[in-house]
């Protein structure tokens, strides 16, 4: 039976009149099609595969310039999402509302700016970028485009607290009423979780390799200088290098200073770990002046 171009209508309303059916009709707690924000993820290491399930989004692309993390990230969801290796790319897919930014810090800057630019709201992992001028640019970007942004931190909402078996909520609460007293001494120790910080140490001296098949190393430094490749540059250990991250020590001083709104802590905690770095290197050196025979 053929079908008449009023009767194909008339089909076509009733598939569009369920996308937009009222969320309420469909069960509590079901985010309708029409509700849906959807999202691209940049970086699909451990980092940007733990943004998968964040509530209220779905994921419609990954990006990676390794091709074994891309194919762990086209895994992350049963249906059959868009792979990128260029960013670039990415951003000007029409199917992303949001992107999500989990790549190594010198990378955020540009990314944000780019996405801004593209009419995208964007969710970028800590630090928000490298250096403050960076960061001055993203703001500016995202101001005249007119889109969100938003600084993934952990325990800013619901995470559980390190060791603590506890969300982070009640703990707040707990210290902005005054019962434990003011200042109060927070103790930092591999017994609360913080040992990890001390894996981001770089290293001199190191031997170049060879680049790995899977990994477009180029695209990985990006506007970093070029460094020979090894593999303790890359992935999870790069926070121990100035050309992509401020380290451990730099890490610590951006959560406890400039994401708490408060420019005091920050200025007393970069001062003390210059201090404390300048210290370790004349002890090292003094050290190995005496270890070393031939200055002797």
């Amino acid at each position: 039976m053929r079908t008449n171009r009023r009767d194909f209508l008339k089909t076509l309303g009733g598939i569009a009149a369920f996308t937009i059916v009222p969320r309420h009709v469909l069960g509590k707690g079901f985010i309708a099609p029409s509700d849906q924000l959807t999202k691209g993820i940049i970086g699909t290491g451990g980092m940007g595969r733990g943004h998968v399930n964040y509530a209220g989004t779905r994921l419609v692309a990954v990006c990676d310039v390794d091709k074994k993390h891309l194919e762990l990230g086209k895994q992350l969801v049963k249906e059959k999402i868009a792979a990128y290796h260029d960013f670039r790319d990415l951003i000007l897919d029409p199917n992303v509302d949001i992107v999500h930014i989990a790549t190594p810090p010198h990378w955020h800057g540009i990314m944000s700016v780019e996405a801004a630019k593209a009419g995208k709201d964007i969710w970028c992992e800590k630090p928000m970028t490298r250096t403050i001028g960076e960061g001055k640019r993203v703001m500016e970007a995202v101001k005249q485009n007119g889109r969100m942004f938003r600084l993934n931190t952990w325990f800013r909402f619901a995470d559980p607290f390190y060791g603590l078996g506890t969300p982070v909520k009640p703990l707040k609460k707990l210290v902005q009423s005054g019962l434990l007293g003011w200042p109060l001494k927070v103790t930092i120790s591999k017994h609360t979780g913080f040992d990890w910080k001390f894996y981001w140490v770089g290293k001199e001296y190191l031997e170049p390799q060879t680049v790995p098949s899977e990994l477009d190393y180029d695209m990985w430094l990006g506007p970093a200088p070029y460094k020979p490749y090894n593999a303790h540059r890359v992935h999870q250990t790069f926070r121990g290098y100035w050309d992509y991250d401020g380290g451990g020590l730099g890490d610590i001083a951006i959560r406890y200073g400039y994401y708490r709104y408060d420019s005091s802590i920050m200025w007393v905690t970069v001062v003390l770990l210059i201090v404390l770095v300048q210290l370790m290197q004349y002890i090292g050196m003094t050290i190995s002046k005496k270890l070393d025979k031939r200055t002797r």
